[in-house]
């Protein structure tokens, strides 16, 4: 396989392409339908014509296109292979892809929280064992911003635009799941009134033991009894059984919630596909800014890619993370990529949204459609009837009627359909990440945080990037997380861990899907050599190395793009294998008696086949010679010539047995290499 990740890609695409071709051409009837009409060589699709000019159009008005990266991420390059590999007829298309991820996320909630769980004690830089007995019943202060990062809190539980930020209905304590999240709400809704207080007990975990109580105050006793600020002051109870461990009380915490409510990641794939809720909630500019900034990076996250060879050279065992290389900067906006998101804040402030298919066209919001899909998904309670709601409304958007009179219809081909199937795959792994970190979630986290460590402590910086003069301003301290840039790059560590690890699920699921499309269209070409050789045994030779490439492998990292797209590779290269046996010796015997290549055979055979395909080998209608007859031709007798000036044949010769005087024993020739003449 090669070196270069984006020129494997391109590889496995062309590769893929070709596969469909020789599948497709293989039936006799696709050049009976191809010979009806002849192909004009300078012909050009309408649609494409009309976006050449709209694009001309474009710049003369000098709006400003958006900036998209050149580098795709894995997911990317995988849902392109998959397009790729769609045949042209059948069930799967772009829409399975949607189901399939939907159903992942649903599927893997425990799995997330286990990943969650990780990620909080390797950011917290301890041991699962790591107590915080100090802290029980010493006040804990935390900001409440630094558990809202996406400002939710500010809005109604029963606020019909914002409601499905929140669990459907209150719960009172030691129900499991609890609906922790309008507890929050409830707290910052009575100032003083402590969740104890309200509910007569502590928040109770899965285990059914009181964890905490919470309520919210408005200043910080621990820098300044007279700075104000919004704060929730947290009690840690004693356990009945003295558990005070970090990872048992995460366990029993996260226990005790829905991490991954399907409701909520509706209503971020709902938004980030329509812009309806930040339209209605009436999102600020900077808030917006605040948003998209992030999600650039969590795009920028999901294009790492795991490298086995990082190592350092030490003690032979130490190996470095990804984060590790990742500075500052990678948290960077450029100058482009802000003109960009200055141009989506602008269209969503007024109402507006633009999608990849419509050309420049942009369409009125549909708030209306979008609350009246996310209410149908929370009229269900199952899983499967919450996603099938889900992608029923998503196909009913694209149906509002104030966006078809607004699109020209000049035959441009608008799919916008495929516009929002592709969004929701390739946002998914981002939106699953943004809807965990709702304010339940990142106060079991910041609670943990707060009692174990030391309020200097930063959440992502590196073991070996310390700086080698002394500091001219303070270090960051946990204080200083009020938002999401700042949570991102303070928690680099946890950021870049969980991200990567939640796309790594998505990835495995499209590979199988990608992976099964190859197989078929393998098989399809591995059928054709077995039929032309029309031989049983060449079939079982077949199966035999299919299984040895496909089943008898290593483990994937999905997260090395390397291991990913060299397992497609190796796939696609068993199809274009020989899979020969060889002949018996008395068929090799017998080949001495063949004529040898001759042109005046090879121009029949080619002229027999193109008959029973019905391509015209006669006359030109002039009367002339036939131009093509007379190419095939003069091609046919320029490959033999090549092949009878300089075609050889080179023979491996195996160590044979010698046949010797009696009690001699049978000696043996060495393996050698030996030469024939191609003719």
């Amino acid at each position: 396989m090669g070196i270069d990740l984006n020129n494997d890609y391109e590889k496995a695409k062309t590769k893929i392409n070709t596969f469909k071709t020789v599948a497709e051409n293989k039936k006799e009837e696709f050049y009976q339908k191809r010979l009806k009409k002849p192909l004009d060589s300078f012909d050009k699709k309408k649609s494409d014509v009309t976006k050449q000019i709209n694009e001309l159009k474009t710049d003369s008005l000098g709006k400003v296109n958006k900036v998209k990266e050149k580098v795709k991420n894995q997911l990317e390059q995988l849902l392109d292979l998959f397009k790729s590999s769609l045949p042209k007829s059948g069930s799967k298309s772009m829409s399975t892809i949607s189901k399939l991820f939907l159903t992942a996320a649903e599927k893997t909630k425990e799995q997330l929280k286990d990943i969650l769980i990780d990620e909080i004690i390797s950011t917290i830089d301890c041991s699962e064992e790591q107590s915080y007995e100090n802290k029980i019943g010493q006040p804990i202060y935390i900001k409440v911003e630094q558990i809202d990062l996406f400002k939710r809190l500010k809005y109604s539980p029963e606020d019909k635009t914002t409601k499905n930020y929140y669990e459907k209905n209150k719960t009172v304590a030691g129900v499991v799941p609890n609906a922790f999240n309008r507890a929050l709400y409830e707290r910052l809704d009575s100032l003083g009134q402590s969740y104890e207080t309200q509910y007569g007990m502590g928040y109770v975990g899965r285990s059914g033991q009181q964890l905490f109580d919470v309520e919210y105050v408005q200043f910080y006793p621990e820098t300044n009894p007279t700075n104000f600020g919004d704060y929730f002051k947290v009690t840690l109870k004693q356990q009945a059984n003295s558990v005070k461990t970090v990872s048992e009380f995460l366990v029993d915490y996260y226990g005790s919630i829905d991490i991954l409510n399907f409701k909520t990641l509706s209503t971020e794939i709902m938004n980030s596909l329509t812009g309806a809720i930040d339209f209605s909630a009436g999102i600020t500019s900077d808030g917006l800014r605040e948003e998209k900034k992030f999600d650039l990076i969590l795009k920028r996250i999901m294009g790492i890619c795991n490298d086995p060879n990082k190592k350092i050279d030490v003690s032979g065992t130490a190996k470095l993370n990804d984060e590790q290389y990742i500075d500052d900067s990678f948290f960077e906006i450029s100058n482009q990529e802000l003109r960009s998101i200055e141009r989506d804040i602008n269209l969503t402030i007024n109402g507006l949204v633009e999608y990849e298919s419509c050309d420049g066209v942009t369409l009125p919001i549909n708030v209306e459609g979008t609350l009246n899909v996310l209410d149908e998904i929370t009229n269900h309670s199952s899983p499967s009837a919450q996603i099938e709601a889900l992608i029923a409304g998503i196909d009913k958007i694209p149906e509002d009627p104030n966006w078809k009179n607004l699109i020209p219809s000049i035959g441009i081909d608008i799919n916008l359909k495929s516009d929002f199937d592709f969004n929701l795959i390739t946002k998914l792994p981002k939106l699953v990440y943004r809807t965990i970190l709702s304010p339940k979630v990142l106060f079991g986290m910041m609670v943990m945080i707060k009692a174990v460590s030391p309020p200097s402590t930063t959440g992502g910086s590196a073991p070996n990037s310390a700086p080698t003069t002394a500091p001219t301003t303070a270090p960051p301290s946990i204080e200083d997380v009020n938002s999401l840039p700042s949570f991102s790059k303070f928690f680099k560590k946890f950021t870049i861990g969980f991200m990567t690890k939640v796309s790594e699920i998505y990835i495995k699921e499209l590979f199988a899907v990608v992976k099964s499309n190859i197989r078929e269209l393998v098989d399809i070409i591995l059928m054709d050599i077995i039929k032309e050789a029309k031989s049983k045994q060449l079939a079982m030779y077949a199966a035999i190395i299919y299984v040895l490439l496909t089943v008898g492998q290593a483990i994937i990292d999905y997260r090395n793009c390397k291991s990913v797209i060299d397992e497609i590779l190796k796939l696609l290269n068993l199809g274009m294998s020989k899979l020969n046996p060889g002949l018996p010796l008395f068929a090799l015997f017998g080949a001495k008696f063949l004529p040898g290549i001759s042109d005046t055979r090879s121009f029949a055979n080619v002229i027999e086949n193109m008959q029973k395909l019905g391509l015209p080998t006669g006359n030109a209608p002039d009367g002339g010679p036939n131009m093509m007859n007379a190419m095939l031709k003069a091609q046919i007798k320029g490959a033999n010539l090549e092949i009878a000036e300089n075609g050889k044949v080179e023979l491996a010769i195996p160590s044979l047995e010698v046949i010797t005087p009696p009690f001699g024993g049978p000696g043996k020739t060495i393996i050698t290499k030996g030469f024939g003449k191609l003719y």
